[in-house]
């Protein structure tokens, strides 16, 4: 059925939903439309002041080229990827998928982002799950990758014996760490740091992640590129593309 879905179908049938960050992006990582809830995703700011630009104008390095590579990879293969990372300290999935258009003049994904994991068994047939080696921790970015994983373990429901045993060390050295992430995270008990844990969706393989810096808003730094030969805008009966020239 989705195979007989135009592009402006997908967006109009996607942008509309609450809560849900919207792009739709060039295989360069430039911005070709998205609507006001990713735009806050994004950074701040309004969804025009994003339109143009590219990943590596309003991301840190490593992590646009880390983006920038996987919609390549999408449009180039039409894989289909569910794509999960821990942004700003909250746990972040994106699925990324070609649309068809032949008005674009090239290949186009959308990008769909919502705060969140799927359970496995309700991610869409045909979606390959990618976790991404790059993060930003937000709020939790004062925390020691010891520490971190201390606050995977908590968000998980273990004791502290529990997590001794996982770590390696006594139950006395878990409560010492964890008192230390409540004083960081002015945090004062178990169930307030398992709360942050979980919003972050922690796991023991995020402590050793790559941390990247916060992004620039929008309006700062490199100036807005040109619009792309195509631009979307919206319409009456949801979003299209509008050719240039």
């Amino acid at each position: 059925m989705t195979g007989h879905l135009s592009g402006d179908d997908f967006l109009a049938m996607f942008s509309a939903a609450p809560g849900l960050a919207v792009a739709l992006m060039a295989p360069d990582g430039t911005t070709l439309y998205c609507n006001e809830t990713g735009a806050k995703m994004f950074g701040g700011g309004t969804a025009a002041e994003h339109i143009g630009r590219k990943l590596s104008d309003l991301y840190p390095r490593e992590w646009a080229e880390e983006k920038t590579a996987l919609l390549r990879r999408v449009a180039e293969t039409d894989e289909r990827l569910l794509i999960r990372y821990i942004w700003e300290g909250k746990r972040i999935e994106a699925q990324y998928q070609r649309i068809p258009d032949h008005e674009a003049g090239g290949p186009r994904i959308l990008v769909t982002i919502r705060e969140g994991v799927t359970e496995d068994r309700l991610i869409p047939e045909g979606f390959e799950v990618v976790k991404i080696d790059t993060s930003n921790f937000g709020p939790l970015s004062v925390l020691t990758p010891r520490e971190l994983e201390v606050l995977a373990l908590i968000g998980q429901g273990k004791s502290a014996k529990e997590i001794a045993d996982t770590l390696g060390c006594s139950p006395r050295t878990v409560e010492r760490h964890r008192d230390s992430i409540g004083k960081k995270l002015n945090k004062n008990d178990r169930v307030s740091l398992a709360l942050v844990a979980q919003a972050a969706g922690l796991e023991l393989r995020d402590a050793h992640l790559k941390q990247v810096g916060p992004m620039p808003r929008p309006g700062a730094g490199k100036p807005a590129a040109p619009r792309p030969a195509s631009q979307v805008e919206p319409s009456p009966d949801g979003v299209r593309v509008k050719p240039q020239g």
